[in-house]
């Protein structure tokens, strides 16, 4: 008894000192500061959705970010993690159980032991047993540590990825809205174009029955008369098509919101700027970066598991209950029954599997590495790319806004000559469509323009707050 208590003592000793398999360390990647575009240095703004001004904006992301069935399915996935990562911690206690067992035994007369010759002893008898059994392997090599290392960076790369699903939801429906209202305004455009062209038709066709204009030009006027009326259901279709598109996004039924989306309103005005923080924060603000992270640190912590495998396990093992033939004996001192020592077991010999299953741990953690980093590359990229789109459309809006206004100047001319009896109708209802497709061509920069904010937007990485106590991804 002696030596097994100095042999149990001496393992829980030096049980702490051993931990197989690499200690994960952060890589370090070498990112600049500074943008290559001229980004404006500043926090980036988290609830970036209110900076366009259109409280329905405001409001579907609201309900998104409430009801979307994607971030719940994110929401449970990361609850999934998460109570994986708690039975890794209780794999590393004790483990205890409750036992309970009747039965009814009758021993074979000709078998191993002559019982019928026993005096005394029944081949047929009633066994009652009663106890509790306990058992705790110890992590002599950092086995069970490794397993929690990798169950808690799971459950933070789940964290992650719903923030990224936060993040992906809001820009899809800020993106959706715009669509909306991008063919919302084109499909008023597009009338004035139809209206415009079948005046256009109507007269062509008095001037020809007046011998001043040619069948040809009738009926090329007459043929843009129909496309151009052909173009204004397409746009209905766009709306339409672009209003289920959010209900789906916001978990919404179609009848609950697309009535409200279906009366026209404005494209949303992006900012003027946005303030895209420190080149260098990137990595901490993109939930997709600090996702790819946390997968190779749980990578790295599996090839520790792998590797404990090459050693012997060592296990505290006890049992005590009351066993006897009836119940009147169950509680008594003669009745009681106690086994408890320790025990160990080690595959000596599997074939090359253990070894096998490193190598395979080592280059899932490679693969993980290589997809952090193109992951840094990647947000790089993208985010410089979005600056630049976002700053160009701003050029492209502008360039539009000044056209257009020259187009109504043009358009307010020609109704003077017109009125002045200087020019036909032909030539005011020309403008009017010039007009008209002016405005058409604003609209789609405007709308490009918001697209390009929003995805910039996204690209740093905007559209969550972590909250330290609760761990929860907060909005207000």
């Amino acid at each position: 008894m002696r030596f097994r208590s100095s042999f149990i003592l001496t393992i829980l000793a030096i049980a702490p000192a051993c931990t197989v398999g690499p200690d994960y360390e952060r890589p370090e990647l070498q990112v600049g500061s500074d943008w290559m575009e001229p980004a404006i240095l500043g926090s980036v703004d988290q609830q970036w959705w209110d900076n366009f001004n259109d409280p329905m904006l405001s409001r579907l992301v609201e309900m998104a970010i409430a009801d979307s069935p994607q971030l719940r399915e994110a929401e449970a996935r990361l609850a999934e993690a998460r109570a994986n990562r708690d039975a890794a911690l209780g794999g590393r206690l004790p483990q205890t159980e409750a036992s309970g067992a009747v039965s009814e035994n009758v021993v074979s007369e000709n078998g191993q032991f002559p019982v019928g010759e026993i005096p005394g002893f029944a081949r047929d008898f009633s066994l009652f047993d009663l106890g509790f059994d306990a058992s705790w392997e110890i992590d002599f090599w950092g086995r069970h540590t490794r397993q929690i290392e990798g169950a808690q960076a799971r459950a933070e790369a789940a964290l992650e990825a719903r923030r990224g699903v936060l993040v992906t939801l809001i820009g899809e429906v800020a993106r959706a809205y715009v669509d909306l209202r991008v063919a919302q305004a084109e499909q008023e455009s597009l009338a004035n174009v139809a209206q415009a062209e079948t005046v256009r038709a109507d007269l062509t066709g008095q001037r020809f029955q007046g011998g001043e204009s040619s069948r040809l030009e009738w009926d090329q006027a007459t043929y843009m008369a129909r496309v151009s009326a052909q173009a204004v259901p397409e746009a209905e279709g766009r709306v339409a098509a672009a209003a289920y598109r959010i209900a789906t996004l916001i978990g919404s039924s179609p009848e609950a919101i697309v009535p409200d989306l279906l009366r026209p309103g404005p494209v949303p005005e992006s900012p003027e700027q946005i303030l895209a923080g420190l080149r260098s924060e990137l990595m901490t603000r993109r939930p997709d970066i600090r996702r790819a992270e946390r997968e190779l640190a749980a990578a790295t912590a599996d090839i520790g598991v792998a590797t404990a495998d090459l050693f012997p396990r060592f296990s505290l093992f006890g049992s005590l209950g009351q066993q006897a033939r009836n119940t009147g004996d169950l509680l008594s001192g003669g009745s009681t029954r106690l086994s408890i020592g320790p025990s160990f077991s080690w595959p000596i010999f599997s074939g090359g599997r253990i070894r096998a299953q490193i190598r395979g741990a080592d280059a899932r953690a490679e693969a993980a590495a290589a997809r952090y980093e193109a992951a840094v590359i990647g947000a790089l990229s993208d985010s410089e790319g979005s600056i630049n789109r976002f700053l160009r459309m701003g050029e492209a809006e502008e360039e539009a806004m000044h056209a257009y206004d020259r187009q109504q100047s043009v358009f307010r001319f020609a109704e003077q000559r017109h009125q002045a009896g200087e020019d036909d109708a032909l030539v005011l209802a020309a403008a009017r469509r010039a007009l008209a497709e002016a405005g058409i061509r604003l609209e789609r920069v405007r709308g490009d323009r918001a697209r390009s904010a929003i995805t910039l937007y996204k690209s740093l990485g905007g559209g969550w707050i972590s909250d330290p106590e609760s761990q929860r991804t907060l909005i207000h």
